[in-house]
C-alpha cells in the first residue's frame, strides 16, 4: 500500500490559521468582561467608535427582553434563571454582525456562557483592574443592589476571589489603572492588534478527541487553556531538572490565575533513563501520596521522555487519570506528544511496556523552543524530516527551508510542528491504535526499527538522542528501499546529505562508537513491531510513498549494516 494511497484515507484535521495583525476590517467580536467598575461600559462605548462596529452592553439587552430591570429578575426568579437566559441573550448577539458586547459582571463566570463566547469566535477582553482601583471607581455605588448595606471592600475581595479565576480564562488581558479612558482604549486597541490566537487541530477519536494548539505564549497562558478541559482544577506537574528551572514558574503562574491548584510537582532526571520502572513506581507513589484523585490531571512539562513517562503514570495509576501534554522540546511537540502512545523502557528495547492513553489537551508553545540547546533541536528536526517523507511536500519544504528550522528561525519552526502536527492527527484519527493491517499508524515508525536498536546498543545513556537514532534510521531506511529495488538509486544520497548538512548523524559511520552488526540484527529481531517471528520495515518508494513490509531478507539488511559501519 502506497502512501500517497494511504494518505487519501486519512481526514486531515481542521487547522485554523493565525489571526491578522489586527481586527481591521473587523472580522469578530469583542467581549469585554470583569469587576464592577472596571469600565467595560465607558471603555466599550470608545472602543466601538474606533473598530467601527456597534457597541451593545448585554444587561440593557437583558433588561429589555425580560421587561424587567435586573434586580427585579434576581429578586423574582433567582440567579441561575437570570444566568440561563443571560447566556440566551450573550448567545443572540454573538450570533449576529460583529459587535463590541460588554458584559455584566458575573456573566463570565458562568461556563456555559464562556463556551457560547469562545465558539462564537468573538475575543475575551479581560479589563483587570486591582482593588484599589475598583475601590475608588464604585464609591458612590452604595446604593446598588450588589453592595447595599454591606462593605465594598468585603463585596469586592470576596467577588474577585470568585471570579478572576474565570475571567482568565479571556484571550486578552489589559490591566486598568486610574488612568483616563482613552489611554485605557488605545492600550485595548495595541493589545488586541498584538494578539495571536494559536493555530488549533482536532484529532478525532469521537468520545477521545482533543485539540492540539500550536503557537507562542501558550505555557505562560496554560491555565486558560486548561480550565475548559479539566474534569477538576486540580493537577499533577511531571518534568525533570532541565526543562522544570526555565518553564515551570511561568506554568505555575499561568495555572494559579485560572484557579488550577498544583497538588504535586514531581521532577525525573533528565534523559532516556528516566523512561523505567523504577521512575514510574516514584511517579505513582508521588502523585498518589499528594492526594491525586480520578479527577487529578497529570501535566507533561517537558520532553518525550518526560511525556511519555508521565502519560504512562497517568495510564495506570488509579487505573486512568486524566492526562495533558505541554511538550517543550521540537521532538515531542511534532512527534510524542500527539497519539497517546506511552511507556517506559526495558534492558530489551525501547518502549516495550506501554499503553495507548490519549491525552485531552496538546499546548505546544513554540516560544519555548528558544531555550532548546541546538543538540537538541536538530535531533527533533529528525522528526520532521521523517513526516516529510511521508508526506511528500513537507519533504520539498525539509530540503528547502530545513535549515532554517534547525538554526532556530520562529516561522520555520511553527511551520515544522503544525505540518507534522497536522498529518500525525490525520493517521491517528484513521488507525488510533496501530491496527490497520498495513500502512496506517504503522508508517510513523520510519526508521525506527533501526533507530530503537542502536539506542538501545547505547544503553539510553545519552551518546545518542532519539532523534539522533531516528535521523540514522530514516539514513538506513532508504538505503534498504534502494537495496531492494523499491525506489530510485539517488533517494539515500539526498536523505543523507541533508541530514549530514544539518548536523544530524546518518550513517552508522558518523557515530564515534562502533557497533556490531549481530547484535543490531537481535535487537531489531526483538522490536514491538515483529509479526510472527518477522521484523517489519517501513519503506519508501519515494517521498510520500511510503510502506511497511516483513518481505525483507535478513542477509539485505545485515548486509547494509556491515556496509554502513557496523562489524560483522
Amino acid at each position: 500500500m502506497s502512501r500517497n494511497t494511504a494518505l487519501s484515507a486519512w481526514p486531515l484535521p481542521d487547522a485554523a490559521p493565525p489571526e491578522p495583525a489586527a481586527l481591521t476590517p473587523p472580522s469578530r467580536s469583542v467581549v469585554l468582561v470583569g469587576m464592577p467598575g472596571c469600565g467595560k461600559s465607558s471603555i466599550g462605548r470608545r472602543l466601538s467608535v474606533k473598530l467601527g462596529l456597534p457597541f451593545v452592553d448585554a444587561d440593557s439587552e437583558i433588561e429589555a427582553a425580560a421587561g424587567l430591570p435586573i434586580t427585579d429578575i434576581f429578586t423574582r426568579y433567582g440567579e441561575p434563571h437570570f444566568r440561563d437566559g443571560e447566556r440566551r441573550v450573550i448567545a443572540r448577539l454573538l450570533a449576529g454582525p460583529p459587535l463590541v458586547l460588554a458584559t455584566g459582571g458575573g456573566a463570565f463566570t458562568d461556563a456555559r456562557t464562556r463556551r457560547a463566547v469562545a465558539e462564537s469566535g468573538a475575543v475575551a477582553v479581560w479589563l483587570r483592574c486591582s482593588l484599589p482601583v475598583l475601590l475608588r471607581r464604585v464609591a458612590g455605588r452604595e446604593h446598588r443592589p450588589l453592595f447595599l448595606n454591606r462593605d465594598p471592600r468585603e463585596v469586592l475581595e470576596r467577588l474577585m476571589t470568585a471570579r478572576h479565576p474565570t475571567f482568565a480564562e479571556a484571550s486578552v488581558i489589559v490591566d486598568c489603572t486610574d488612568e483616563p479612558p482613552e489611554t485605557t482604549t488605545r492600550r485595548v486597541m495595541e493589545a488586541l492588534a498584538a494578539h495571536r490566537e494559536p493555530a488549533r487541530m482536532k484529532v478525532r477519536l469521537a468520545e477521545r478527541s482533543y485539540d492540539i494548539l500550536v503557537g507562542e505564549g501558550l505555557v505562560a497562558r496554560a491555565g486558560a487553556r486548561l480550565a475548559p478541559v479539566l474534569p477538576a482544577r486540580r493537577v499533577v506537574v511531571v518534568t525533570d531538572a532541565t526543562v522544570g528551572p526555565l518553564h515551570l514558574p511561568a506554568l505555575r503562574a499561568g495555572l494559579d490565575a485560572a484557579g488550577i491548584a498544583v497538588v504535586a510537582t514531581i521532577e525525573v532526571p533528565p534523559g532516556e533513563a528516566s523512561k523505567s520502572f523504577s521512575q514510574l513506581e516514584r511517579v505513582v507513589e508521588a502523585a498518589l501520596a499528594a492526594g491525586a484523585d480520578r479527577r487529578t490531571t497529570v501535566v507533561a512539562l517537558g520532553g518525550g521522555v518526560v511525556g511519555d513517562l508521565a502519560g504512562f503514570a497517568a495510564a495506570v495509576a488509579l487505573r486512568g487519570l486524566p492526562f495533558v501534554q505541554i511538550p517543550t522540546s521540537l521532538l515531542a511537540q511534532v512527534d510524542s506528544s500527539v497519539g497517546g502512545k506511552t511507556g517506559i523502557n526495558l534492558g530489551l528495547g525501547k518502549n516495550l511496556v506501554g499503553a495507548f492513553h490519549q491525552p485531552l489537551l496538546v499546548l505546544a508553545d513554540t516560544g519555548v523552543l528558544a531555550t532548546l540547546p541546538p543538540r537538541e533541536l536538530r535531533a527533533g528536526y529528525a522528526e520532521v524530516a521523517k513526516h516529510g517523507l511521508l508526506q511528500g511536500p513537507l519533504w520539498d519544504w525539509c530540503e528547502a527551508e530545513g535549515a532554517r528550522a534547525v538554526a532556530g528561525d520562529p516561522a520555520a519552526l511553527a511551520h515544522a510542528v503544525l505540518e507534522s502536527c497536522r498529518l500525525k492527527a490525520g493517521v491517528v484519527a484513521a488507525d488510533e491504535r496501530e491496527e490497520s493491517a498495513e500502512g496506517g499508524r504503522a508508517l510513523l515508525n520510519l526508521g525506527h526499527t533501526f533507530g530503537h536498536a542502536l539506542e538501545a546498543e547505547c544503553g539510553y545513556d545519552g551518546t545518542l538522542l532519539h532523534g539522533e537514532a531516528v535521523a540514522l534510521g530514516l539514513g538506513l531506511a532508504a538505503a534498504l528501499s534502494a537495496r531492494l529495488g523499491f525506489c530510485s538509486q539517488e533517494l539515500p544520497g539526498r536523505v543523507i546529505s541533508h541530514l549530514q548538512e544539518l548536523g544530524l548523524p546518518a550513517r552508522i559511520g558518523d557515530l564515534p562508537r562502533g557497533f556490531s552488526a549481530e547484535r543490531l540484527m537481535a535487537r531489531m529481531r526483538k522490536d514491538k513491531k515483529v509479526r510472527d517471528g518477522a521484523m517489519r520495515f517501513v519503506l519508501l518508494r519515494g517521498p510520500g510513498e511510503a510502506f511497511t513490509t516483513a518481505e525483507v531478507p535478513p542477509l539485505a539488511v545485515e548486509s547494509l549494516l556491515r556496509d554502513e559501519g557496523a562489524k560483522a
